[in-house]
């Protein structure tokens, strides 16, 4: 019995010790590829034009009545600081009327993830999440 269960643990250790081999494996394959550097750079001009597009739209001077912005420099997320409504209200508001997400992060403050979204479309988001804003107001 002793033997068996000593065999049974190695398997099991085993088989836990491997279980990210599979993505490790593609990623090393991944990073070797002779395209990476060319696909790694067309990521960065995509997420570079999205943050500047972020950055000119909150720049328009359109929204001022209803946030200022903190500064950021990523390709990610940026944070609105909301003057009228309440971030959670409004992030409620905005998934349940227009379906769109964002995250409540204090009182004041709602974060936003501009990453996922088109360049194309920034203005639209930000249109819509002034909208919001003046629904609750």
């Amino acid at each position: 019995m002793t033997a068996l269960e000593k065999k049974a643990m190695g398997i099991i250790r085993a088989k836990i010790s491997n279980c990210p081999h599979p993505s490790q494996t593609f990623v090393i394959e991944a990073l070797r590829s002779p395209q990476f550097l060319v696909q790694k750079e067309e990521k960065f001009q995509v997420m570079k034009g999205r943050a500047l597009k972020t950055k000119q739209v909150l720049d328009s001077g359109k929204y001022t009545d209803a946030w200022d912005y903190y500064p950021f420099n990523s390709g990610y997320f940026m944070c609105l600081k909301l003057k009228t409504v309440e971030a959670e209200k409004l992030r409620v508001h905005l998934l349940d009327k227009y379906g769109v997400g964002a995250i409540s992060t204090t009182k004041t403050d709602l974060r936003i993830a501009f990453s996922c979204i088109a360049e194309e479309n920034i203005q639209e988001l930000f249109d819509i999440i002034y909208q919001g804003v003046k629904d609750l107001a």
